[in-house]
């Protein structure tokens, strides 16, 4: 085993992280970093946290940052006082996805987990995240492959935390969306959070026809089923109380559900919202008031 300080030459830096000696050498004199060791015949000795630094420096570089932007960059987060912040880990995790550097975000993510608790990195880390992304996309700044790159990543980063939940023992909820919807992202978060909140949660993914709904919710007992509206044609599609016989409770969230909820109630549903964090304790009073819970 490799000891942790002054254990690598400058040629071995080299190798491992792509970055010239003549380049280490340059930025030791102009930036005073790296500082290696000296061993006793005066030649460098770099660290195992002197090359992960390098790495990432090196990353920040191939994303578009100027050398100098970089190594300060690298510099003033080993002053920061305190963890990093959501918004500071979002903002990296959306340059990460667009750059398809997606062992970068991996680290940002995993950096988010250990300093925050799971709900501020979905709805503070991920969620807006997405959500520039998005926006980018609709404005041409973003292309397709970019924001499908992002939205599968954490899709998959959301569906691993869902799993991780496991079971519970409240009432059974199904989430999905409105047939014809395709963005599923909504209606992922409402699940982890419902199932958090002690549901016993079915994540049946998107576009479900209402046929199956209603026969799954049956088979299952499901109390309530969550579906999520992007499209304002996906409300308008279908028939006056479409949605009422789904189950005993049937709510419709997401950006149509809030800007038409008459719709919602035309189709037989309820809007409740469209924090996460608030449908669990608005749902549990809807379910005691109907004598489900």
């Amino acid at each position: 085993m490799r000891k942790e300080l002054g254990v690598y030459s400058i040629a071995e830096v080299e190798e491992r992280v792509g970055l010239s000696s003549a380049l280490l050498r340059q930025w030791e004199r102009r930036y005073g970093f790296p500082k290696p060791e000296r061993s006793p015949g005066g030649h460098r000795l770099y660290s195992e946290t002197d090359v992960e630094a390098l790495k990432q420096i090196k990353r920040w570089i191939e994303a578009g940052q100027a050398p100098a932007a970089a190594v300060r960059r690298y510099l003033e987060s080993l002053t920061q006082e305190g963890p990093r912040s959501p918004e500071v880990l979002s903002l990296e995790l959306e340059q990460a996805l667009l750059q398809a550097d997606t062992p970068l975000a991996e680290q940002v993510l995993s950096e988010a987990h250990r300093l925050h608790p799971v709900e501020t990195v979905v709805m503070e880390v991920i969620a807006p995240c997405l959500r520039r992304i998005g926006d980018g996309w609709h404005l041409g700044q973003v292309s397709t492959a970019q924001e499908h790159l992002a939205s599968t990543f954490l899709r998959g980063s959301l569906q691993s935390l869902l799993h991780l939940m496991g079971g519970a023992l409240g009432p059974t909820l199904l989430v999905s969306t409105l047939p014809g919807e395709q963005h599923e992202i909504g209606s992922l978060i409402t699940a982890l959070f419902l199932r958090r909140a002690g549901y016993s949660v079915h994540y049946l993914g998107p576009n479900t026809p209402l046929p199956d709904l209603k026969s799954f919710a049956e088979r299952t007992g499901a109390k309530a089923v969550v579906l999520s509206a992007i499209q304002p044609v996906s409300l308008e599609s279908l028939p006056h109380r479409a949605l009422a016989q789904l189950a005993p409770i049937v709510v419709v969230g997401g950006w149509a559900a809030s800007h038409h909820p008459r719709e919602v109630e035309r189709l037989g549903a309820r809007f409740l919202g469209n924090d996460p964090r608030q449908l669990a304790e608005a749902l549990s009073s809807a379910l005691k008031e109907q004598g489900l819970w």
